[in-house]
């Protein structure tokens, strides 16, 4: 009698069973009490990866039951049970099918774990570019407990395990989605052992770099025509920049002389490198474009949605179809991949049918994070199901560049469970081939992200909510209730927010986790804590790095909710305890919660972004460089300006402008609800309107207005019924200041008017006021800065 686990997996028609237990019969022992009776079998012409599976399913083995179980070849002596690692003699004689072959379709991954009457076989595909074998011990390592969570030993689970016994088993394994990869980017610090094990991470969950794959990276269209051989001789194919020079980075893609030279390239390259089966090429990174009077002529001019001003779509892949096109005749079983990203993420208009063999990377950056594909509630999700369902129709190969973290750099937790799962079975839906996703290492910001990713990229139909709790109850022990239960609790806060964000954009996060969340979450980390007591070293360890990350998220809620109260030196003061909680995250295990390189801290969103921005405010308020005279209340008069009718009807004055509403300068106003079902924000102008007493002893002062922060396109601001100031865009981050002292009327109340217009919606569509607005008075007796 099995005493195991069962593993459903199910194949079209055919559901598989799998049954590895714990005390079976002695024919099915493979380690009892602690001594090994049974071998680990290679083929004597064995590959090196068979060989690396052997070892790895030696290794683990032994640390789960303590013994070592012999590697020996199919040419000796057959023992009476044996696991067979790779194609044999054995898997041959005993007519099993092994997934082989590669071709440019890649449709040919997989491996078998079955048993035969002397063992078991476990081996794939390792023909190309394939792990099969090593994955299909992976999976048989899965079923004996295994888990690799996140990368290094820290991440890992290893069972104590002392007896090993395994039934009948017939699993036949093929992935989902072609690519499966994540990969480090820079924007937090990734040593070498840290990209080796990330590496070994990723193999361990059956994912692929597929290395050699030639794809379309930023600036790689030089490929097509180096500047070094044709820049001198063939400027003519070069782009055109908006001073009328020619650029090296950049084709001329009206130009035909760019086609012929592009296609020579890769036909050159296939026909000198015969393994080699895709050529990706793209623009440089931005927005680029030829501004000759033939390429600016051919442009559609689409705009709006942060698709590019205007899209390249047409000229550019009409140029890339071109070039495939003609590549196509002479190598019909290649692929020329080349992305949709930038102002490319629209399908064009007017290029007509698609060659067979052009593959797109797409790479919509512009479009939500927090939320679903197709969620009726974010209208970013609706537009790229739109576009998306278009790729999917005109291209038989597409595949997916997206980032994970989607946000900011303020290294919170990126609650992403919600939607991996629907949105991977919608691109199953598709037929996508796969994924190539810039990570980060740091892995309390992405936590369980990577992993839920890895499983159902290879089995859209994985149950998250069952993977959640087993990484629960097998990392933290005693305290996986708990731990559960706050993982939960920080996705439905943020898939039911009306937040939107996308890469690199500030959130607010305290509408996100106002304090009735916080109080749960708080109770919930206590609870765990509480558990994990007793529980052993590992899995106190555990608990506290988990609790790290809640007192970091804290501690910025902390730091906002200064700021929000024009506290700045006290949030300068939460600034600087998250940079403690990092210290100890990073002493204790580093790429959990690491610090921000020193080349992107001055990035928007980073957390020495939000020091270096709340120190100088503090600055002006506590007479390190002026004094604070008097600060504009939290809640302001507020009122939309579709019609534009405002500055005619004087709603600069008091009592002007009919009925408004009240609203807070603390966060931008789409995050306050000026935002439809979809989550369409408030476009266009909108009125702050507010006032303050200022100490009549002010009058013999300099005086200046500080605005803390403020999203617009163009902004208005009068004082006292005064138009003082004027300006284009404003960084939405950075907080400015303007001399008033001859507008400010001491010893009265004085009133502000402030007039902000934003564009259409994008994915930086928030609007408005979103920190405090005050009166100081400089130091320096010119009033300067």
């Amino acid at each position: 009698m099995f005493t195991g686990k069962n593993y459903w997996r199910r194949f079209g028609t055919c559901v598989v069973v799998a049954v590895i237990a714990v005390c079976a019969t002695a024919d099915d022992l493979i380690v009892d009490n602690g001594k090994s009776v049974a071998s680990i079998v290679l083929s004597s012409h064995c590959t090196a990866q068979a060989q690396r599976a052997a070892g790895e399913l030696q290794r683990y083995l032994e640390r789960i039951s303590g013994a070592q179980l012999p590697i020996i070849s199919d040419d000796a002596a057959p023992p009476e049970f044996a696991l067979y690692v790779g194609r044999s003699q054995q898997s041959d004689a005993a007519g099993i099918q092994i997934p082989s072959g590669f071709t440019h379709q890649m449709a040919e991954e997989g491996y078998v774990i079955q048993t035969i009457p002397q063992g078991v076989i476990l081996a794939g595909n390792e023909d190309g570019l394939y792990l099969g074998t090593l994955y299909a011990v992976y999976d048989f390592l899965e079923r004996l407990g295994c888990r690799w969570y996140f990368p290094g030993t820290y991440g890992e689970v290893v069972p104590a395990q002392k007896t090993i016994a395994i039934g009948p088993i017939h699993v036949v394994e093929r992935p989902d989605f072609r690519f499966r990869n994540i990969w480090y980017s820079g924007w937090m610090p990734v040593s070498e052992p840290q990209s080796q094990d990330f590496a070994l991470w990723r193999e361990r969950n059956r994912m692929n770099s597929l290395v050699g794959l030639s794809l379309p990276g930023d600036g790689s269209v030089s490929r097509l025509a180096p500047a070094d051989q044709y820049f001198d001789s063939h400027p003519n194919i070069y782009a055109v920049d908006e001073k009328g020079n020619r650029m090296k980075d950049m084709l001329c893609l009206s130009e035909p002389e760019a086609v012929t030279i592009a296609v020579k390239t890769i036909t050159e390259e296939f026909r000198a490198h015969p393994e080699q089966w895709t050529f990706g090429f793209a623009p440089p990174d931005g927005h680029p474009r030829c501004h000759c009077a033939r390429c600016v002529a051919a442009e559609p001019g689409f705009e709006g949605m942060g698709f590019g001003e205007p899209s390249l779509s047409d000229t550019w892949f009409k140029f890339a179809n071109a070039v495939a096109t003609e590549v196509y005749k002479a190598f019909p079983d290649h692929w020329i991949f080349t992305n949709g990203y930038a102002n490319r993420v629209r399908p064009p208009e007017g290029v007509g049918t698609l060659s067979p063999n052009l593959g797109i990377q797409s790479a919509l950056i512009q479009s939500c994070t927090f939320h679903r594909i197709g969620d009726p509630h974010c209208w970013q999700r609706e537009v790229y199901k739109t576009l998306f369902d278009r790729w999917t129709r005109d291209l038989k190969c597409v595949f997916v560049y997206d980032y994970d973290p989607g946000k900011s750099l303020d290294n919170l937790p990126f609650p992403n469970l919600h939607t991996i799962a629907p949105d991977m079975r919608y691109y199953k839906e598709r037929g996508i081939w796969g994924f190539w996703t810039e990570g980060s290492n740091n892995w309390m910001v992405t936590h369980l992200n990577y992993y839920l990713r890895a499983k159902l990229m290879w089995n859209t139909d994985a149950n998250t909510k069952e993977l959640v709790r087993d990484y629960c109850e097998r990392f933290y022990g005693d305290a996986a209730r708990p731990i559960e239960q706050y993982i939960w609790t920080l996705e439905d806060s943020v898939e039911q927010s009306g937040v939107h964000t996308t890469w690199g954009r500030l959130i607010p996060w305290q509408v996100i986790l106002p304090p009735e969340t916080m109080r749960k979450l708080d109770g919930l980390m206590a609870r765990a804590a509480e558990r994990s007591q007793g529980a052993g070293d590992t899995i106190q360890s555990r608990t506290h790095m988990f609790n790290l990350m809640h007192d970091h998220i804290r501690a910025f809620l902390a730091m906002e909710d200064c700021a929000a109260r024009g506290d700045y030196a006290n949030a300068v003061s939460h600034a600087d305890k998250m940079k403690l909680i990092r210290d100890e995250a990073e002493s204790t295990l580093p790429g959990m919660l690491p610090h921000t390189p020193e080349w992107a801290r001055d990035h928007r969103g980073t957390l020495e972004w939000f020091r270096k921005t709340y120190q100088p405010l503090a600055d002006q308020c506590n007479g390190e460089k002026g004094t604070r005279i008097a600060m504009f209340p939290s809640q302001w008069e507020f009122k939309t300006d579709p019609r534009g009718v405002g500055t005619l009807e004087e709603w600069y004055l008091p009592g002007k402008g009919g009925k408004w509403e009240t609203i807070s300068d603390s966060v931008y106003w789409d995050a306050q609800g000026y935002q439809d079902e979809s989550g369409w924000p408030y476009a266009g102008k909108a009125w702050y309107r507010g006032a303050v007493d200022v100490p009549a002893n002010a009058g013999d002062k300099p005086l200046r207005l500080t605005v803390a922060g403020v999203s617009s396109v163009r902004l208005w601001i009068w004082l006292n019924g005064q138009l003082v100031d004027h300006r284009m865009k404003q960084d939405a981050g950075t907080p400015f200041d303007i001399e008033v002292s001859k507008q400010v009327r001491p010893g009265q109340t004085n009133h502000l008017a402030v007039l902000v217009e934003t564009l259409s919606a994008d994915r930086t569509s928030r609007g408005g006021l979103h920190r405090r607005v005050f009166l100081w008075s400089p130091k320096n007796s010119d009033g300067a800065k």
